[in-house]
């Protein structure tokens, strides 16, 4: 199995079709189909399916594809980093874009100590980050907790606290409503709109909407005091339960570190300490740290 041959069934796959992907890949179809041929052989399956509205993977071919692009990102960092050798180190990071503005410090210390290092970053969920982790895209990640861990080794950065996100006119009544000062959110007035503190119990009351990710963590903690919220609405996206809460539909619960992306809305601390993900780095625990990804957990430890 070869690269080349990777790229031409990834493209095939992406074009639904055999003549566009040579058209693509400026070369004749014949060749192509006798590439994609020798891989079917060689795995021993049939990747595409013919149809009316053209090709179609099998799930064979699914598997594949996801493989494939990993395998190719991979090649192409691996070309990166060789080309560099001898002028520039990289170190392949993975950030969730919620953990960017925590991670900035750390790695604006690390590029002044260290003015031979350049970055390549990967963007994406914790559990996509994990993957490319596993699969040596990535030499280390930043990741949030609840995950499992037992694969990696891991370092705490920080503790983070959940926060209550609803439209103003939504006005939630808590028994101990008191306004924050030292935590403000800026509309989009540029108007400065305090923080308040909310009670699980007050919490209850409410319909809520949920990031799916933090589903059990908050669901066991109002359990934990016998308490059964209203769920509303889970969902995936975090941005999506903003705009659900701007609504006024419900109340949306996640991490502090979101609060920049809530104006207009009003915005409560919960009063639960056992309520917080942490944010963590880690690294594929059977692997030998590099220099490189020593270098900079060494920076993020002494910080």
């Amino acid at each position: 199995m070869e690269l080349r041959q990777l790229e031409y069934f990834r493209q095939i796959a992406d074009t639904h079709s055999f003549n566009e992907a040579a058209r693509h890949l400026n070369m004749s179809q014949p060749p192509l189909s006798y590439q994609i041929h020798q891989l079917e052989e060689e795995l021993g399956v049939q990747l595409f399916e013919r149809t009316s509205k053209g090709v179609i993977l099998t799930n064979a071919g699914e598997i594949l594809y996801e493989r494939a692009g990993n395998l190719l990102d991979y090649a192409d960092s691996a070309k990166l980093e060789v080309t560099k050798a001898g002028k520039k180190r990289v170190l392949r990071i993975g950030m969730t874009s919620t953990t960017t503005a925590v991670m900035m410090p750390f790695i604006s210390t690390f590029a002044k100590k260290y003015p031979d290092v350049n970055f390549e970053v990967r963007d994406g969920s914790t559990y996509t980050l994990y993957s490319y982790l596993m699969d040596g895209i990535i030499d280390i990640s930043v990741a949030r907790t609840p995950l499992q861990l037992n694969k990696v080794n891991s370092f705490t950065l920080c503790s983070e606290p959940m926060i209550a996100v609803s439209n103003f006119s939504a006005n939630l009544q808590s028994s101990n409503a008191v306004p924050v000062t030292n935590n403000t959110a800026t509309n989009s007035n540029n108007k400065m709109l305090s923080s308040k503190i909310i009670q699980l119990n007050d919490l209850s009351k409410h319909p809520l909407i949920l990031y799916r990710r933090y589903e059990r963590l908050i669901l066991d903690t109002f359990h934990a005091q016998n308490l059964e919220p209203e769920i509303f609405c889970l969902c995936d996206d975090a941005k999506s339960a903003l705009l659900w809460a701007k609504d006024g539909l419900a109340t949306a619960i996640f991490p502090k570190s979101m609060q920049s992306l809530c104006t207009g809305l009003q915005i409560y601390e919960i009063d639960e300490p056992t309520l917080i993900t942490q944010i963590v780095l880690i690294w594929k625990k059977e692997k030998k740290l590099s220099p490189i990804v020593q270098e900079f957990l060494d920076v993020c430890k002494k910080k």
